[in-house]
């Protein structure tokens, strides 16, 4: 049987906090608070499937699959896999945030909340802060509540935490310390919002494209804690089937090979690959963080000699605004940028008169050779959490922007700045005349990845007929 191959390599890496129970072609492994699962399919070669699912939100921390043929490469990712699985033990309660103008009130309802909880015997466990803490504290929570006096900020909360639940703390239970009632509020509240996540994940339509050849789109997509690839199958222009891995670490050369690997077991054979990356892709080579891929690896290289077809590397910003540019019929001049959670620097692309901009060194649009000279290399990271100086820099790059492309929109995907208007008005107070500013659209992450795998799949046809 297949899943004997994984079983003492599971077992291995489980250690003694984790139950491990085989059931044929599949391994569980439970926890009180999270549950891992291990997918053993035999199709001739051994494709393994992981994922880890919080019990406190019902939410996949972690999912990859790889072809078995390497066990000590196996056991690196079984290793992950309890890593995410333990790390999840603190995660058990559903962590609620109140927030409010000073902190103060909430304060006080936070412990009484606490304490409906414990008695009621609810895995709930309530924090507060101010609300000019709210943006930097609130990713480490699953719902946030705004208390009445600051409610008028719930769409841009709902745009900033696109991925957690927020509401708005009715006023009567607000004011008068209704636990019960808050409590009741929660839950419904909730049970709501699984519905509408499962809608929110429907991919949006793409248009049809003639093509006869079978191209697979892989976009990279890292995060500052847990980084994404998502991967589609297109048929003759049609997607036919998408997956999204789901890792706290990229290993980038790693990864792209156990998803070309699962991919070629599991489904038709692609003629190319088309790979979506941060970065500027130089010969081959990604300039990437170097836990992430080794600098001195030719990508392409390894990739085209072990699969034996073209592989077409490109930004991940540039693929976004080429798909962006294909899905609608309005705009030729289009600026897009993109600010990932966790990073301070944006990255832009562009498109002119519907050509994509890339530049003699493939550079157009690595706003950070300006934005480097306002700010310390090695200080990159450090505010990624400050909304001031994200605006700042967010509303330097598009002022760029503008003043060398006068686009006729700006597609801004950045979690941090929600509001396309208070920006437009930040850039006129920044001394851009009005009647010379764009529309604006914002986009999050999700339409980002959609964007960019059909913009890359559309720019591999390009790069095949060349």
């Amino acid at each position: 049987m297949a899943a004997s191959r994984v079983r003492h390599p599971v077992l291995e890496a489980a250690g003694d906090e984790i139950s491990v129970r085989d059931e044929g072609e599949n391994i569980m492994l439970h926890t009180s608070y999270a549950v891992g699962r291990v997918d053993v399919h035999d199709l001739g070669i051994v494709i393994v499937e992981l994922s880890v699912t919080n019990l406190a939100d019902d939410e996949n921390k972690f999912y990859l699959h790889f072809e078995l043929k390497d066990l000590p490469h196996a056991q690196e990712l079984f290793t992950e896999m309890r890593d995410t699985l333990l790390e999840l033990r603190d995660k058990q309660k559903l962590k609620l945030l109140l927030c409010c103008t000073s902190g103060m009130t909430t304060g006080f309802f936070r412990e009484k909340l606490n304490e409906a909880a414990e008695l009621l015997s609810l895995d709930y466990e309530f924090d507060a802060v101010p609300f000019h803490k709210l943006y930097e504290a609130g990713f480490d929570y699953q719902v946030i509540l705004l208390a009445p006096q600051i409610s008028y900020h719930y769409q841009e909360a709902c745009q900033i935490f696109q991925d957690r639940l927020v509401l708005k703390i009715p006023p009567k239970a607000f004011a008068g310390y209704d636990t019960a009632g808050v409590l009741r509020f929660v839950q419904e509240a909730r049970e709501n919002w699984h519905v509408t996540a499962e809608e929110r994940a429907i991919a949006k339509a793409l248009g049809e494209i003639q093509s006869d050849a079978n191209i697979l789109s892989v976009v990279v997509m890292p995060f500052a804690n847990q980084s994404r690839i998502a991967y589609r199958i297109y048929e003759k222009g049609e997607p036919i089937h998408s997956e999204t891995v789901i890792k706290g670490k990229l290993r980038v050369a790693e990864d792209l090979q156990d998803i070309l690997d699962t991919v070629t077991c599991r489904w038709k054979k692609f003629d190319a690959v088309g790979i979506a990356v941060p970065g500027v892709p130089k010969h081959g080579h990604l300039e990437l963080d170097v836990n992430m891929i080794d600098p001195e690896l030719n990508l392409q290289k390894l990739l085209e000699d072990k699969y034996q077809v073209p592989i077409v590397i490109t930004n991940n910003v540039n693929s976004a605004v080429m798909g962006f540019y294909v899905q609608q019929d309005k705009y030729q001049n289009i600026l897009f940028l993109s600010h990932p959670r966790g990073y301070t620097i944006p990255g832009e692309a562009i498109v002119i008169h519907g050509h994509l901009v890339q530049g003699a060194h493939n550079i157009a649009g690595e706003i950070k050779y300006l934005l480097y000279a306002a700010m310390p290399h090695n200080a990159w990271r450090e505010h990624c959490a400050d909304m001031e100086i994200i605006n700042y820099y967010i509303s330097m790059s598009i002022r760029a922007g503008i003043s060398i492309v006068d686009p006729e929109v700006v597609v801004v995907r950045s979690e941090m700045i929600p509001d396309m208007e208070k920006l437009k008005q930040r850039l006129i107070d920044d001394y851009v005349r009005e009647e010379y500013l764009p529309e604006f659209i914002h986009v999050c992450d999700k339409e980002m990845s959609e964007y960019a795998m059909l913009g890359q799949m559309i720019l591999t046809l390009e790069a095949l007929e060349k």
